[in-house]
């Protein structure tokens, strides 16, 4: 798969993730809920697909959807993100979020990117034996 069309699909996982979750709950409480239960493993499984398609530097597919994310939080649909009493401050913590909710999609990208290394390897070792 070539690595352009996996960046937009990386991209466009983690934006349809958060606009659905967004759209079908009504509540903080709700969002938190079914981001975790429902958002966040779909996006690791995404990101073990496109881990074990390319498995080249496969951390970044746990983090494009993630940062695609975190720009929807800063310019998406009715973004109030540094209006309040924190400023730009605000910025850095919402960042620093996307940061510690890619680690769950990094870990799946690179565990799908090793067995598709050891894969390879396995059927090079059977082609040249």
């Amino acid at each position: 798969m070539p690595r352009v069309l996996s960046f937009a699909l990386a991209a466009l996982a983690g934006l349809l993730a958060i606009i659905v979750v967004e759209h079908s709950t009504g509540s903080i409480e709700a969002f938190r809920l079914w981001y975790w239960l429902a958002a966040m493993p779909a996006l690791c499984i995404v990101s073990a697909i496109l881990g074990y398609a390319n498995p080249h530097h496969a951390w970044r597919w746990g983090v494009i959807p993630l940062l695609a994310q975190w720009l929807w939080q800063l310019y998406g649909e009715e973004s109030q993100i540094g209006t309040g009493n924190l400023g730009p401050f605000a910025h850095v913590v919402i960042f620093a979020m996307y940061v510690l909710a890619a680690v769950p999609c990094v870990l799946a990208a690179e565990i799908a990117a090793y067995f598709a290394r050891k894969h390879r390897a396995d059927r090079e070792a059977a082609k040249s034996a």
